[in-house]
């Protein structure tokens, strides 16, 4: 993955020196509300002024806003903030003690000595906030002995309560909301001193500082002789792990596993700043990276950024939901026109809490084949839904299994428990790439879960919205877990099943061709038409103005033993009969007909039952939500909807 990352920084560090200062600002989301509050030290009147504008992209840039210093105890010497803290108390004197001698350094020190109140020596770490704006003289709120003292003598506490009473009075004399000022910038004499290049270029001499000294070395990255340093603090990623043994080289210690040039270091950096903002998504909660990796070597072939852009934006129509809207067969025809070996992916799904960088999986080196693969059956997938469960002209777009899709599949409770809940759903994702098999029942299991989650209206524990109609909700999640099985069957992830004879059926011959398409057997068959008969039976309840379906408590959505499956048959037995189901004038033949064929069926695989209890009731859940699709008459107009696809 180093190696992907690098490849991304490498045409960015042949850029100009201003297009690589300029890489280093950090985008801010602008709104019509969001301002930039830019405060003014006028040396010449010794006035501070104020003034807010309507923060845009070009402000960003022209204030320079490239985030905070590196590190937890890095000093922040950054002029332009998105909150005021830094910017009244130790960016000014931090900067003065980095910057090189002259006029830009003088200016600093002038401001410092007549807008700051000195507070005294600091011990240790809490030096940085000894000097404090001046808010008692220039803007005429509380005295600073005052913000000492109601801060119990805490220098830092000091700085906040300084910061809030510089908020709160520009808030109240611009009538504008907290909330809505996203950056907080100095200017001096009205010069916007971030523009300046010895401000500017700083941002990179602090970055490579410790190779002034280096001493010279192979560089881990590009093998050749040159001044290395082992100190990757300036970079976002953790790229080894010092604590494993087997990490460490013939060397005593293990930091100097990765020594890196001071070309392949800002080459890296360029790189992770480029791909943290072009690259990066999110799938709920969970953030990922999908980083093209060229596999050819850069100074072999002549390529840009936008190639490995491209490739990024092709690949990710399998991931977003919205994206994958854009695969078609004339959208697959050209990708497969334009497939090379030129590209690889990484994936790298990740936790990011405050400066913690955590890795939850990567996946690495996957193909374009591959993509195209997933991408395919993302589109079979669609046409499989809308073929046999879509009834009017609905959302076609929801049988589409992008990655995002299928993250709505698997329930994950919220709170302190969704790291480890993702890692199933990881494992699942690692396989779709990879082609590696997967347990087919851990699947069921929590599309099961998925059916009762909203069932018992349990959303609020999971990452699930709430549905306006919990059965409508329930019904499409189990469908859409039968377009899931399919896909992951399609891209060898679960193994498909031999379907059974339907010959032997007297049910319609749209049933019988989608038993034989999904490739169900015997007993998995026996489930969906049980399921059918409890469909039936439900809504016979509710033409009888029973505020609910009490046939669905009959479903123990933990699970349904061989034992439990033969008590739910009476009690389905009798239902059919008290509520003349099979006696019916329109419908009687046909619901018969699917009593018959579900007796024949378990009857006949009872003493060779191999259906684990969940998938007992993921197949009875799959039959009540097709129960809902007129299935007889989807199948001939599906037959002909699919002739004109091919």
């Amino acid at each position: 993955m180093i190696q992907a990352i690098r490849k991304i920084g490498v045409p960015l560090e042949k850029s100009s020196m201003e297009d690589q200062v300029e890489a280093l600002i950090v985008p801010v989301q602008s709104g019509e509300e969001n301002r930039i509050v830019v405060m003014d030290f006028d040396l010449h009147y010794g006035q501070i002024r104020f003034e807010l504008f309507p923060l845009t992209e070009e402000a960003v840039k022209k204030y320079f806003y490239i985030g905070t210093a590196d590190g937890p105890a890095s000093l922040q010497w950054m002029l332009t903030g998105i909150k005021p803290d830094y910017i009244i108390s130790q960016s000014i004197p931090s900067l003065i003690k980095i910057i090189p001698h002259g006029e830009m350094k003088e200016l600093l020190v002038q401001v410092l000595n007549t807008f700051y109140y000195d507070y005294g020596k600091q011990e240790k770490n809490k030096e940085r906030y000894r000097y404090v704006l001046n808010v008692e003289k220039y803007l005429g709120l509380s005295t600073m002995n005052q913000l000492l003292t109601d801060s119990e003598g805490d220098i830092k506490k000091t700085v906040s309560e300084a910061a809030k009473a510089v908020t709160g009075y520009v808030t109240k004399k611009w009538e504008v909301k907290t909330k809505n000022i996203s950056l907080w910038t100095v200017t001096i004499n009205g010069e916007i001193i971030q523009q300046r290049k010895e401000y500017q270029e700083l941002a990179w001499r602090l970055k490579e500082a410790h190779f002034e000294n280096a001493a010279k070395g192979i560089c881990y990255l590009c093998n050749k002789k040159e001044p290395v340093s082992s100190d990757t603090g300036k970079l976002k990623m953790n790229y080894y792990i010092t604590q494993k043994v087997n990490f460490a080289s013939y060397l005593k210690d293990f930091d100097k596993n990765m020594r890196l040039c001071k070309t392949c270091h800002r080459q890296l950096i360029l790189g992770e700043i480029y791909a943290m903002r072009r690259f990066k998504g999110s799938i709920g909660k969970l953030k990922f990276l999908m980083l093209p990796e060229l596999l050819f070597d850069e100074d072999t072939m002549r390529w840009k950024i936008e190639d490995i852009h491209n490739a990024y934006l092709h690949a990710h129509t399998i991931i977003d939901y919205k994206q994958a809207q854009k695969i078609n067969r004339d959208y697959l025809k050209q990708m497969k026109r334009d497939m090379t070996n030129q590209y690889t992916f990484h994936f790298l799904f990740y936790m990011k809490q405050q400066l913690e960088f955590r890795v939850l999986r990567l996946i690495k080196d996957v193909a374009p084949s591959r993509i195209y693969a997933i991408q395919r059956a993302i589109l079979n997938g669609k046409l499989f839904g809308e073929k046999w469960f879509e009834w009017d002209e609905g959302d076609t777009k929801k049988w589409m299994m992008a990655f995002e899709q299928i993250y709505y599949l698997f329930p994950i409770h919220e709170g302190d428990r969704d790291t480890i809940e993702h890692r199933r759903l990881l494992k699942l994702y690692d396989a779709i790439f990879t082609g590696e098999l997967i347990d087919k029942k851990m699947v069921i299991e929590k599309l099961v879960q998925l059916a009762k989650v909203y069932h018992l209206e349990q959303t609020d524990s999971f990452q699930l919205k709430k549905p306006q109609d919990k059965e409508y909700a329930m019904i499409g999640g189990v469908l859409k877990g039968i377009v899931l099985l399919r896909y992951l069957e399609e891209l060898s992830v679960l193994k498909g099943g031999e379907a059974m004879d339907t010959s032997i059926l007297r049910i319609g011959a749209g049933y019988k061709a989608f038993i034989e398409e999904v490739g169900y057997n015997e007993q998995q068959a026996a489930m969906i038409l049980l399921g059918k008969l409890i469909y039936e039976i439900g809504e016979a309840q509710k033409e009888n103005r029973l505020t609910s379906k009490p046939i669905l408590n009959k479903i123990n959505f933990q699970g349904m033993t061989l034992n439990k499956i033969q008590l739910l048959t009476l009690s389905v037995f009798e239902k059919l009969k008290q509520y003349k189901l099979m006696t019916n004038e329109k419908t009687g033949y046909f619901i018969e007909a699917v009593y018959s064929d579900f007796k024949m069926l378990f009857d006949r695989n009872q003493d060779k039952w191999q259906l684990s209890p969940q998938e007992n009731v993921f197949y009875i859940l799959s039959g009540y939500a097709l129960g809902s699709r007129p299935i007889n008459q989807r199948k001939q107009e599906g037959e002909k909807e699919n002739d004109k696809q091919q």
